[in-house]
């Protein structure tokens, strides 16, 4: 019981740490999979998304926080489950950069670490984990079936591991081209005997396809069952009864008719359950399972079907879903109220569903999580509208009622997204374009523009063959002219000046190509409307003419090489347009006169979105995106650029952001809106603008220890730390430094703790005692901590048992009182009822007990007339 009261606690904390993210997305596209109720906690469930992250509902899937977050963006998670204790989760890991990433991980609930990594043989072909299973609470027997791709035949081929200790030894247990080409589908243990492994079989390459294996041994031998029955997947136990499991036929390509299999032996025999399943595509059950509270009732779910037993799996009714369905496609998930049998949760390729009487009827769940591709804000850097594009269309928000409007979506089974690019007009109020590239089949691209914040759009001149739109921009000096930025495949660009002061006749013209560079940005300096601004390659330009002509004002910029190096964003400071910045490959550069000089004033990696503060004169933010290796991070300056501080992509739950971020500036804070891969719109909120050490710092906390206040702090990537102060107080107000220690200036994850030995006569004295701790950078700048109050019991009995006397300890009183103390047996009889003087600071009454007879008694002890009353349980001997 203390193990779980730990971890709820755990679970408030972590929360806490994670309020700076929240989720900005209509609930209309979100999805999730592998749904799994927490097997101690009721209404709690646990789920992972398309990529790197393991969500948590508290509700019932009402709403979500994220739980876990895999420490790299560009991997996908899958086949979330639990161990058997409960006390620890594991996953499988795919299309990781590093190969020896990929494999099965198992990590401990309450501190999150991982605690076992098992690595799959042959990693250097590629190889990923189709299905695996753990037998124990320790992780020490694994099954673990992979596959890959031959590239000397371009055949998948699947191996399949076994090991008793923990990974360190992997024996090959299970090879196809040693079994007629044939894969696994699924690998599991007898959960009550972990010798016997079986392997459900798939579809082979030499004309055998399926059956069930069953090795009684570890997998030196196997029998064969339901031979010639098909390709076999999805299964389950009884929970109640090991001995009898279900398992149902795959994707059979019509080979074998659709099947489910029931056995009372463990798998000795079988018969076949007669299920009338109706025909759509691929034909195969996609997971079966039981009811929690009443094993009569059993669920399955199929392509286009929902299929429900009553009698302990022996005959199925069923739902039936026809094609191209909103409500239900290809189940992946199945979640069944303990309390409610008729409550169920239904995950599937179509939009999550909670039917509320057994899957007659169901309504829509709303969830946030979902790919969205591009995201911005307008007006720019102080924006009330956001728009984001997701869904093939294009969603448009209001920040200050939270209303949204979709458009141009398409439905979920379409197979391409033709996604936009959206472009907000930074100065006109409601106006906003949208592009849509040339694609592979030479359809042409597509502008057009709206003025009622997207509602309606109205169609513009474009270059056809444009797959890239970098930008685009408002002249200030002219009301009706823009300057676009086209790109082509990422290799070279075009800049066009489109003119429509009628909207029915825009003119649409080019001005200069860029040769074998890209095009990434463009600005208009306020003035004679001549001078314009345009980042290439690794250099800006610079026309005084309105485009006819151009010169390079590069100066500072030598270190960028031609061919190696990119300027990919450029910022203007709204306070003084002389003042620019460029995210570089090798760092931020800054200029000051208009950029006939530049300088270096941050040497980093990977930025690509820079832009200053349009609430504070000298804030800048500027980010990196999430790629094959790398994660999206945030630097920021609040000094001009003197300084920056790093925020780490774990403070961020390493989101997977590729391509598109916003910012919304305030006087000490900033909002960063992140199209993510799998979460939808993130808005993370930098709290720490004014503050920036706070950013180390993960978690700050104390507590009792004996008579001692243990504090203690986590801490992350301290690279410009110089050291922590802990600081102590009894009011509050005053605060004295009692403890110092280095930080590490380095990346990583980092522990620090002290243990105040003079927290007991404080606590006795003055009730409370406070403390923080002060992050000291390297130019000794410094930011607080959160202040931690620590408290020691203000009352205790002593000794426990008491043959003579019972003693009464107070502490902490600040204002002298009166306590009335009263001693009654367990029938409640009354023995003495005394009044005393409670002085300030601690004090210890005596009670004489002689006089007692042995058993067992209570203290009552009331604080104030009519107050508090405090009871404390003793043994007289």
């Amino acid at each position: 019981m203390r193990k779980i009261l730990l971890f709820h606690l755990f679970l408030l904390l972590f929360f806490s740490a994670n309020a700076q993210l929240s989720f900005e997305s209509t609930g209309d596209f979100g999805k999730l999979w592998d749904v799994t109720p927490d097997p101690a906690v009721a209404n709690r469930l646990y789920a992972r998304t398309l990529n790197n992250h393991i969500l948590v509902s508290n509700n019932r899937g009402t709403t979500w926080d994220i739980f876990y977050s895999f420490e790299n963006s560009a991997i996908s998670v899958t086949q979330f489950k639990f161990l058997p204790s409960g006390q620890a989760f594991s996953f499988a890991v795919v299309n990781a950069p590093d190969m020896n990433t990929n494999g099965v991980y198992v990590v401990d609930m309450e501190s999150k670490e991982i605690i076992r990594h098992f690595v799959t043989p042959d990693q250097f072909r590629k190889t990923f984990v189709v299905s695996y299973d753990i037998y124990d609470a320790q992780a020490s027997r694994a099954v673990i079936n992979t596959a890959f791709i031959d590239p000397d035949t371009w055949t998948q081929l699947t191996e399949v591991y076994f090991t008793k200790d923990g990974g360190k030894n992997l024996s090959l247990i299970y090879f196809s081209s040693d079994h007629d080409g044939v894969h696994i589908g699924n690998s599991f243990f007898h959960p009550d005997d972990p010798k016997k492994i079986y392997l459900a079989r798939s579809l082979g390459a030499q004309g055998v396809d399926g059956g069930l294996f069953i090795s009684p041994d570890e997998g030196k031998t196997w029998r064969e069952q339901l031979a010639g029955k098909g390709s076999l997947n999805a299964m389950v136990f009884n929970p109640k009864n090991h001995n009898e499991f279900f398992i149902c036929s795959y994707i059979n390509f019509g080979s074998s008719p659709e099947a489910v299999f029931h056995t009372l032996d463990s798998g000795h025999t079988f018969t076949q359950v007669p299920v009338s399943f109706t025909s759509q595509t691929l034909d195969n059950v996609i997971m079966i399972t039981y009811d929690p509270s009443n094993t009569q009732h059993m669920w399955m779910l199929e392509e286009n079907e929902i299929l429900k037993s009553t009698d302990g799996g022996l005959h199925w009714t069923s739902i039936v879903f026809p094609p191209k369905n909103p409500v239900y496609a290809s189940g992946t998930s199945l979640v069944i109220n303990p309390k409610n049998s008729n409550d169920i949760l239904v995950f599937s390729d179509a939009w999550p569903q909670r039917s509320r009487d057994g899957g007659k009827t169901f309504e829509r769940l709303q969830l946030p999580f979902h790919l969205t591709r591009d995201v911005a804000l307008a007006p720019r850097g102080t924006g009330k509208q956001l728009y984001y594009t997701s869904q093939g269309g294009y969603t448009t928000k209001d920040l200050t009622t939270g209303k949204t409007a979709i458009h141009d979506t398409l439905p979920f089974y379409s197979f391409t997204y033709e996604n936009y690019y959206v472009i907000p007009d930074t100065s006109v109020e409601g106006r906003v374009f949208f592009f849509k590239p040339c694609d592979d089949f030479l359809n042409p691209s597509e502008l057009y523009y709206s003025d009622d914040y997207g509602a309606t759009k109205r169609r513009l001149p474009s270059d056809d063959y444009a797959t890239g739109l970098d930008a685009i921009r408002r002249d200030p000096n002219h009301k009706d002219r823009y300057w676009i930025s086209y790109s082509f495949y990422n290799a070279f660009s075009a800049l066009y000046r489109l003119d429509f002061p009628d909207p029915a006749n825009p003119e649409h013209n080019a001005v200069a190509a860029t040769g074998n560079s890209v095009l990434t940005d463009i600005f208009i300096p306020k003035g004679d409307g001549q001078t314009l601004f345009i980042t290439v390659g690794e250099k800006v330009y610079r026309s005084n003419d309105g485009g006819i002509t151009w010169g390079s004002v590069s100066q500072g910029l030598e270190a960028l090489v031609e061919g190696n190096d990119m300027i990919w964003d450029l910022a203007t400071n709204p306070f003084d347009e002389k003042a620019m910045a460029v995210a570089t490959t090798l760092g931020i550069y800054q200029t000051t006169d208009g950029g006939e000089n530049w300088a270096r004033t941050l040497e980093a990696t990977d930025l690509k979105k820079i832009s200053y503060s349009t609430a504070v004169n000298g804030h800048l933010l500027a980010a990196s995106f999430s790629g094959y290796f790398n994660d999206t991070r945030l630097v920021f300056s609040t000094n001009k650029g003197a300084k920056w501080s790093t925020v780490p992509a774990s403070a961020m739950a390493y989101i997977s952001c590729g391509a598109s971020m916003d910012f919304r500036f305030f006087d000490d804070h900033a909002d960063i809106y992140l199209a993510s891969s799998d979460l939808g719109i993130v808005k993370y909120q930098l709290t720490d603008l004014l503050s920036p050490e706070l950013i180390f710092l993960h978690s700050f906390t104390g507590k009792l220890q004996g008579h001692n206040a243990f504090l203690e702090w986590r801490t992350q990537n301290e690279e410009g730390l110089l050291h922590y102060e802990l600081e102590r107080s009894t009011n509050n107000k005053d605060f004295t430094t009692i403890n110092t220690q280095q930080a590490t200036n380095s990346n990583g994850r980092f522990y620090y703790n002290h243990e105040d030995l003079d927290f007991w006569n404080l606590a006795a004295n003055a009730g409370n005692v406070y403390y923080r701790l002060k992050l000291v950078s390297q130019d000794n700048s410094f930011s607080y901590s959160d202040t931690v109050k620590l408290s020691a019991r203000d009352m205790y009995i002593y000794p426990v048992p008491a043959a003579d006397v019972i003693n009464l300890h107070v502490q902490g009183v600040t204002q002298a009182t009166k306590y009335r103390i009263l001693l009654v047996d367990v029938a409640g009889r009354q023995y003495t009822i005394q009044q005393y003087n409670i002085p300030t600071g601690q004090t210890t009454i005596n009670m004489p007990i002689s006089r007692l007879t042995g058993g067992v008694y209570f203290m009552l002890v009331e604080t104030r007339p009519g107050g508090e009353v405090k009871k404390f349980k003793f043994i007289k001997l």
